[in-house]
């Protein structure tokens, strides 16, 4: 099977931002879940929204704009760089917008923070795994798009929406102690409930979650800041750096110390390219392509 992903990862943007790439030689895959954004669809610059997904085939260009110099701002958002023959005929099986609604659902959620973090382990052959996840992944936004014009029950909706209330909750209080019994008072639910509507809408126990919020901070700042690792941890939610230690290590396979040491840094200097390979997931073209 010939599916190669290139880069995942999620992005918070509190600062204005703007880039203008040159045309990707991948696929690029785009979904806005925090706040707005400003991208190019069929030549114009759009406002893109929570639950707006941009998908990109190779040689299009690419151009985001994130909030206006002077203004504060917030966007959140997932991406993936991938190529491949079955991506190529996956492509073409629909015909395909640039930009497209579709819900904010847990399970591509939850496919595309598991392609981040396969992509991050560092002591691992992986990529058949990588490959598979990832074909589950576009076959799940298929179905989305499918399903997107199709109503859901009263009750389902209502659920969702409770579910939604907790995750931003949730996402928002994760870097601080978090007990269950405040996310299920601001969803104006008893403890019972909000667990197993919780789990059963997201597969996630609310603190499971909680713990991926935390772990996606630490991995971020591990990457991209000069902190210690202990003040990561405890910045991050962990009441101790050796339960943070021992998180991480289950995780992403490696310690703390290991991963700061092994990944690529982008703005840095360039690494060897095998390096950038092994130790990041990013692979020389797409490092080349987001360092351009």
């Amino acid at each position: 099977m010939d599916i190669r992903l290139h880069a995942c990862s999620y992005s918070l943007h509190t600062d204005p931002y703007k880039t203008s790439y040159t045309p990707p030689p991948f696929y690029l895959l785009r979904l806005q879940v925090l706040g707005f954004a400003n991208a190019l669809v069929h030549g114009e610059m759009k406002q893109i929204a929570p639950g707006d997904l941009l998908m990109y085939s190779p040689g299009e260009p690419y151009h985001l704009r994130v909030g206006e110099e002077g203004e504060e701002t917030e966007s959140g958002d997932y991406f993936l760089l991938c190529d491949g023959t079955w991506v190529d005929e996956w492509w073409t099986r629909y015909e395909r917008d640039t930009l497209k609604r579709i819900p904010l659902d847990d399970h591509l959620l939850y496919l595309w923070q598991q392609l981040c973090t396969e992509q991050h382990r560092v002591n691992r052959n992986n990529q058949e795994i990588i490959g598979h996840m990832l074909c589950t992944f576009l076959l799940t936004i298929d179905q989305l798009i499918l399903d997107s014009g199709q109503k859901r029950g009263h009750g389902s909706l209502r659920s969702n929406e409770l579910v939604v209330k907790m995750k931003q909750y949730i996402n928002d209080h994760a870097l601080r102690p978090l007990r269950v019994e405040e996310v299920a008072h601001h969803a104006g639910l008893s403890v019972s409930r909000a667990v197993h509507l919780f789990k059963e809408v997201t597969g996630y126990t609310i603190i499971g979650y909680a713990g991926e919020i935390r772990m996606s901070h630490a991995l971020e700042r591990i990457q991209y800041t000069e902190a210690s690792l202990e003040s990561i941890a405890f910045s991050c939610g962990f009441g101790t750096y050796s339960y943070f230690h021992k998180c991480f290590k289950e995780k992403i396979g490696c310690s703390p110390g290991e991963f700061r040491k092994r990944p690529v840094i982008l703005g840095r200097e360039e690494q060897h390219h095998s390096t950038i390979q092994t130790m990041s997931g990013i692979s020389p073209d797409a490092y080349r392509f987001l360092r351009s």
